[in-house]
């Protein structure tokens, strides 16, 4: 599973399905649409940790990455390295 389609599946999962494919297919590539609320961003947070093996400071992390699935695909594929996360 590529890290764009592996992501979606996170986010339904962190919204505890409140959020569906359907939902992510409609808005496109704008996660802010979707009205996350920072408890479903820490489950975010936790889930990618797991998944790709990163560690997230949720102190650093900037708003703008879960504004687009683009951007968080980024972040997540730059090993968090060049950009900040924050919740």
């Amino acid at each position: 599973m590529d890290t764009r389609s592996l992501l979606k599946e996170l986010i339904i999962e962190a919204s505890d399905h409140n959020v569906t494919m359907e939902d992510l297919e409609r808005v496109g590539d704008s996660i802010k649409q979707l009205g996350l609320d920072s408890l479903v961003k820490i489950r975010l947070v936790v889930l990618i940790e797991e998944n790709f093996d990163l560690n997230i400071d949720v102190e650093e992390v900037s708003s703008e990455v879960f504004d687009q699935l683009s951007a968080l695909q980024h972040y997540v594929e730059s090993g968090n390295q060049n950009m900040t996360l924050s919740i």
